[in-house]
């Protein structure tokens, strides 16, 4: 019998990084036709048994998918990875065993050898990590898409969280969307496919500068000095452990969100910490014009004494002049109901000077999303972000995106939508219920003044 399992862990800490988009199309390739095999043993199978063993059948086939992306996505990381991410804020639509696999890779993704974290250090600082550190754990507590963290202490007794990047993560993200690119040329005849490029384009330059960390220290010095005196902390760098692929920064202690459900934490519990991310993500949405757009499990900390730790500030867009004029008049049109005003942000959105461009089902769908998005707002009391009317009419909606959205749009949204997703599924998880519209419109009613 094959063995249709994924690469055991130990194999891929061991293993080097792919980087040629033909290497990383062939191990892509070679999980898909496994997974394909599985579904025509399950599709077989199911046409003998009764329906409490199909379901068994059926959950068996989510299973060994999930493993077999997981042992892929350790492999190849880098932008393969963050769409795995990405699927994790789907747990309506995807199975239980696909969200649980693509959650584990926002934190808990298999982690490089200690062997590659030398090789890190050495370029960066001409040193190993036991020379620079008191002590530095060669097991990590946290692995992602891009890289992992260990913990260390300092020689002064600091206790320090140290993130490191893969070795040849930025080339893997050029083949990947390269690979995406060449891939998509089939469509290159269609009207819409200078849009598609820009869409690629746009992906790649801020996945780029996600593997900056220098780049990312700037953004969280800035959101650490916004949320200081707050309930929201964000850890401190320390400059002379950090650079470009290695970042330095205070050991959080408290939990993710996964092992902070299993608690069984009260009602009151969970929605503290609702407030908290929304406040987060609204405050900096506000004050700084800025979209963060990884809201996941794996960039937060619900710490014990009730604060959150704010601890990820790589993948973040920061609103243009004009972009955030044409923001905060479609918010305000979205509260007083002024269709015109919108139907104009929907026309600058696609990038055109018309309506004609778009079919009446394209811009329905437009009004949909709006409506959807400012339900919480529009409530004026507390919102359940898990009602089941919300959260159906919020999957039929990506349903429907998924078959009508047009590619003429404008790719700087494409982030604001993601940062949206990732908060409601956010909310989703936490079973959230409280008064955001209060919470948006405090934010709002402070930047207009």
């Amino acid at each position: 019998m094959n063995d249709t399992s994924p690469p055991p862990l130990t194999a891929i800490q061991t293993k080097r990084i792919p980087t040629s988009s033909f290497m990383r199309l062939w191990a892509l390739g070679g999980s898909h036709a496994k997974i394909a095999g599985h579904f025509l043993s399950y599709a077989f199978q199911k046409q003998f048994v009764d329906s409490d063993t199909k379901q068994l059948l059926k959950n068996e086939f989510h299973l060994k998918s999930a493993l077999q992306l997981l042992g892929s996505m350790g492999y190849l990381r880098g932008a393969i990875m963050k769409i795995g991410q990405m699927m994790a804020n789907l747990p309506q639509i995807m199975p239980h065993e696909l969200v649980e696999v693509f959650e584990s890779l926002q934190f808990q993704a298999p982690p490089m050898h200690f062997s590659f974290v030398r090789e890190v250090f050495l370029d960066e600082f001409g040193k190993e990590p036991e020379e620079m550190f008191a002590s530095f754990e060669k097991r990590a507590f946290a692995a992602a898409s891009l890289g992992q963290v260990h913990r260390a202490k300092l020689h002064n007794g600091k206790d320090v969280a140290v993130k490191i990047q893969y070795p040849y993560i930025a080339a893997t993200i050029e083949a990947d969307m390269k690979s995406f690119a060449f891939l998509l040329q089939s469509m290159r005849f269609k009207k819409d496919f200078k849009y598609l490029h820009a869409h690629i384009e746009d992906a790649r330059s801020v996945f780029l500068k996600e593997v900056d960390y220098l780049a990312e220290v700037a953004v969280m010095e800035k959101n650490r000095q916004l949320f200081l005196g707050s309930q929201i902390v964000v850890p401190a760098h320390f400059p002379e452990y950090t650079s470009k692929r290695i970042l330095t920064m205070d050991l959080l202690p408290g939990q993710h969100l996964q092992t902070f459900l299993a608690t069984r934490p009260t009602v009151a519990r969970r929605n503290h910490f609702a407030e908290l991310i929304s406040y987060s993500l609204v405050h900096s949405w506000f004050q700084h014009r800025t979209v963060y757009t990884d809201l996941h499990t794996g960039n937060y900390i619900l710490m014990d004494d009730g604060r959150l730790g704010f601890i990820d500030f790589g993948c973040c867009q920061q609103f243009n002049e004009q972009r955030w004029k044409d923001e905060i008049e479609a918010e305000i049109a979205m509260f007083t109901g002024d269709r015109e005003k919108l139907l104009k942000f929907i026309m600058k959105v696609s990038m055109t000077d018309t309506l004609d461009v778009l079919s009446s089902a394209q811009i329905d769908l437009f009004m949909e999303q709006i409506e959807w998005v400012v339900a919480p707002i529009m409530a004026k009391n507390s919102f359940d972000f898990a009602d089941k009317e919300y959260v159906d009419s919020g999957v039929r909606l990506i349903k429907k995106m998924v078959r009508q959205s047009t590619l003429r749009t404008d790719p700087f949204f494409n982030w604001t939508n993601r940062a949206l997703l990732g908060h409601r599924s956010l909310m989703y998880r936490l079973g959230a219920n409280f008064d955001y519209s209060s919470l948006y419109l405090k934010e709002m009613e402070c930047h207009l003044n």
